[in-house]
């Protein structure tokens, strides 16, 4: 655990990494706000909102997971939490991972005119290193759209083409999230600051604009999913008409031969006496049988149009 605190003209701000239970518990009892809020405060599945215990206003962010996996496509996996208890005299921010955005916010803030620092200004940089924190994700996560896209529309039959578009769905799913929580969030606390709401305004601004790039990746992957399993649909469409188009020549085939082998099977048999069978003449009269029969077959079924090719969309035009 560690606990860092600067001090200013009208608050101080603490900065808690990984607390232990009693920290936690001693922070509730401080602000007077239910133990299990504070314990739970880091709680995986907490999403960004806002809430109000008194004189004590809570709020929880989530900023961008510091090593993310290749494969993590949910809130929990890209994300990890900061919570954000704000007192009258008191701000206290909690967490269980080292950020690189707190370091941020601690430089940015040190620079600053101590006499113009308050409350509200240490919240905005807190939203505006959220809205930061998803720029290079949400870049990325655009550039594999477009290789994804550029991919499916080469044809390429790859067995990871369609797992990488469920990843970038589910990334661009977890960001759209986070973003409309946490844009709500602002929305919510803006309606209720006096003073300084120009810097939360800028950092709702570009929340707003994190949100929009992230529901467009959503809807164009969407989008790309649904054309590439239409595709693979006609690809399978085209490759039953043409097995279909094969078994119908195999059977019209096969209305030729049934009968021919039915006359050389009646003449094959072992019997002493079959008509024709000793007449000089008598193969010339099954082989011209067999013609007449192939003959009156061919006129039944060129005239039935079972040889004819299927008439397609570009035959109409």
């Amino acid at each position: 655990m560690d606990i860092r605190e600067l001090r200013f003209e009208t608050f101080n701000w603490q900065d808690m990494i990984n607390p232990s239970q009693a920290v936690l518990e001693q922070l509730a009892a401080e602000l007077d706000i239910p133990k299990k809020v504070a314990i739970n405060c880091l709680d995986p599945d907490y999403l960004p909102h806002i809430e109000n215990y008194g004189s004590t206003q809570f709020i929880l962010l989530r900023l961008m997971e510091p090593e993310i996996k290749l494969t993590a496509d949910t809130v929990q996996e890209l994300t990890t939490k900061v919570a954000l208890f704000i007192g009258p005299e008191r701000v206290v921010s909690v967490h269980r991972l080292p950020l690189k955005e707190i370091e941020e916010i601690t430089v940015k803030i040190k620079k600053m005119n101590q006499a113009d620092i308050n409350k509200i200004i240490l919240i905005s940089l807190f939203f505006e290193q959220v809205s930061l924190g998803f720029d290079n994700p949400l870049t990325k996560l655009e550039y594999k759209l477009e290789k994804f896209e550029e991919r499916m529309f080469q044809m390429q039959r790859t067995k990871s083409l369609l797992l990488e578009g469920y990843y970038i769905k589910r990334q661009a799913s977890a960001f759209r999230k986070v973003m409309k929580l946490t844009v709500d969030a602002v929305s919510r606390l803006l309606q209720r600051v006096e003073s300084a709401p120009g810097k939360l305004q800028e950092a709702r601004d570009r929340l707003d604009r994190n949100l929009f790039y992230a529901e467009d990746v959503f809807d164009n992957v969407q989008s790309l999913l649904n054309l590439h399993m239409a595709i693979e649909s006609q690809r399978t469409n085209e490759g039953s008409f043409r097995t279909n188009e094969i078994m119908r020549v195999l059977t019209v085939l096969t209305i030729f031969f049934l009968p021919l082998n039915f006359v050389a099977g009646v003449f094959g048999m072992n019997f002493q006496h079959i008509p024709l069978l000793s007449h000089p003449n008598g193969f010339g009269y099954s082989i011209a049988l067999m013609l007449v029969i192939s003959i009156a077959l061919s006129y039944y079924v060129i005239r039935k149009g079972w040889l004819a090719h299927p008439r397609t969309d570009k035959d109409h035009q």
